[in-house]
């Protein structure tokens, strides 16, 4: 026997949960968990005029980007990014040895050989706080170690 009270609640429920995360995240967002976490958090924009987050730990700089935005701002992706620079350039089998033993922060070299390191998140359908406060603290965790490892 069905009672439609509990169908009513559990469509209810269905529709809190659905609305709990939404779609995408946006730049406050993400600037408001890194400055709960004690982080600087500057919202700005990119040079394609998309939204960026400027902050910094373990005494390093990043940037956080944004790709997939909508017009309200609310975006598909993020990229968390530092930049260094290393005299005459690290080697392509060095920073290839980072990848191959790490997961989620990846390297890479620009043009003159300096490394980068970036972290990728999914936002598409929405990020909690508490889980884009994991993906914070794995990145700030693995910042020391690339440092270290790239010999900065």
């Amino acid at each position: 026997m069905r009672h439609p009270l509990s169908l009513a609640a559990l469509a209810a429920g269905s529709l809190i949960a659905s609305h709990a995360i939404a779609d995408g995240i946006t730049a406050p967002d993400v600037a408001k968990v890194l400055q709960d976490k004690g982080y600087k958090a500057v919202v700005g924009v990119d040079s394609d005029g998309d939204p960026k987050v400027s902050s910094g730990a373990e005494g390093v700089n990043f940037t956080v980007f944004f790709y997939g935005c909508n017009h309200t701002q609310r975006c598909t992706s993020l990229t968390f990014q530092a930049a260094f620079h290393i005299e005459g350039g690290l080697s392509s089998d060095k920073i290839n040895g980072w990848n191959r033993d790490k997961r989620f922060l990846k390297g890479w070299l620009d043009k003159t050989n300096d490394p980068y390191c970036e972290m990728d998140v999914d936002a598409e359908h929405g990020v909690p706080a508490e889980a884009l406060g994991s993906w914070i603290d794995n990145w700030v965790a693995e910042l020391p170690e690339f440092k270290t490892y790239i010999g900065f």
